[in-house]
């Protein structure tokens, strides 16, 4: 926590002592300032440490599974749905094996409070909730909640409000009663039937070994899935609009370049789009975000997304006897389509725009194709390995900042295939019109 700057009391007096000569009145009013000064710091540690009483209270209610002793955190006034929802929140964890929960304190006055009325002293608090999984998080997650809370007359900081400031996040237990599901690299939390669950979790245990035969064993080789009832629950975790990614079955959330070897991403399945693909979609959807698990380490902000999005759909895709053209059927028409035209639209690799959901007709699935193209490319011509070394040389090239993003890719291309990006994208343009000529 943030402290207001401050001059202690024994440079306060060394400054008074100077200014006597000047008269009494000078002394005074600097020691009217610093006894100010330390009464409001001493009250802000003094709101502080109540605060994280209670956090500390509520935390070790929630890992006791004592919906009784969590309530008991809250101001005598809380309103009725508030006191609901520390029931509601022991209930919906029941079956979620927790290895940690606690809460740090990020900030005091965080935020405006609204008007209440007969509330006492109140402030507003930014904590962040750190919690794990058992078996599968060897480091916290991290979920931000904005709380407020209000001083009883026993002296106490009580929770009193929990939605009196939007910009907090959302975990699934927060939506409803949680149902677990594990498998053997697989752990599914979910509000869906069992039955869904089951075979979400039988298609990651599947997908883990394909992705581990690709890219080593030097990562968590286990996978968290997410299963939301509804679109507008899957849009509340991500927090984002549902209608933007109601083509995309499953996305991994992560944070870039940062991720511990050993650490497990979240794969978060899109309800609607996720019931519409066949067996087939199902399999490469999953064996493709576990791809996105399993490289986190190695994404960078600067990785291109053509080769981070076109890596995991080559490993989910691998083994499953598609054709070229059959793997990318709305490439294939585009390019029919154009006729003598068609090198046109291979000019460049896809941008990392060309990725963004939203993307108007099929440009969102060329986007995908083309980039599976790409390491199809790379695989053909120089053997998987090498599409490995790629990813790695990005990674490591970009870092330190001293090349742009087409520079790191341009320097990674040379070193482990011995061309750069212009020569490379002529093989890859060569490679998808060579295919469609394929039966």
């Amino acid at each position: 926590m943030a402290s207001s700057p401050s001059i202690s009391r024994r440079r306060v007096l060394l400054y008074s002592a100077g200014a006597v000569v000047a008269g009494v009145g000078g002394t005074t009013a600097w020691q009217a300032w610093a006894d100010a000064h330390d009464d409001e710091r001493e009250a802000r540690e003094a709101r502080a440490d109540g605060v994280l009483r209670t956090l500390a209270a509520r935390a070790a209610a929630v890992r006791s599974r004592d919906a009784r002793a969590l309530a008991a955190t809250l101001a005598p006034n809380a309103p009725a749905d508030l006191v609901r929802r520390q029931h509601e929140l022991i209930a919906n964890l029941t079956e979620v094996p927790l290895a940690q929960w606690s809460y740090r304190l990020l900030a005091l006055d965080a935020y405006a409070l609204p008007p209440a009325v007969g509330a006492g002293e109140r402030v507003a608090v930014a904590v962040e909730l750190d919690y794990r999984l058992a078996g599968f998080d060897q480091h916290a997650l991290t979920a931000t909640q904005n709380l407020t809370f209000e001083r009883g007359g026993d002296g106490r900081w009580l929770l009193s409000a929990d939605q009196d400031h939007p910009g907090g996040d959302v975990l699934l237990w927060d939506l409803g009663p949680v149902r677990v599901v594990r498998g053997r690299y697989s752990l599914v939390l979910g509000l869906r039937d069992q039955a869904t669950l089951a075979a979400l979790g039988a298609e990651a245990d599947q997908a883990v070994p394909t992705v581990s035969g690709v890219w080593g064993s030097g990562w968590g080789q286990g996978t968290v899935l997410i299963a939301p009832q509804t679109a507008d629950q899957f849009g509340t975790l991500l927090g984002a609009d549902p209608s933007a990614f109601s083509g995309i079955a499953a996305v991994c959330t992560g944070e870039l370049g940062s991720a511990d070897a050993a650490h497990t991403d979240r794969i978060t399945v899109n309800p609607g789009a996720w019931d519409g693909l066949n067996a087939l979609g199902r399999r490469v959807v999953i064996t493709h975000e576990t791809t996105h698990v399993a490289t986190r380490a190695q994404t960078e902000q600067w990785t291109p997304r053509w080769l981070s999005e076109g890596v995991a759909d080559w490993t989910g895709y691998l083994d499953t006897g598609r054709s070229p053209r059959q793997t990318t059927p709305e490439l294939t028409a585009a390019l029919t389509a154009a006729g003598p035209r068609a090198a046109g639209l291979l000019a460049a690799l896809p941008s990392d725009a060309d990725f963004d959901a939203g993307a108007p007709g099929t440009g969102l699935q060329q986007a995908y194709q083309k980039a599976w193209f790409a390491c199809r490319s790379v695989v053909e011509r120089y053997g998987q390995p090498k599409l490995v070394a790629l990813y790695a040389a990005v990674a490591a090239d970009g870092r330190g900042g001293r090349l742009a993003p087409d520079a790191v890719l341009d320097r990674a291309l040379r070193t482990t295939l011995g061309v750069g990006t212009a020569a490379f994208t002529a093989l890859w343009r060569s490679d998808v019109l060579a295919a469609q000529k394929a039966p």
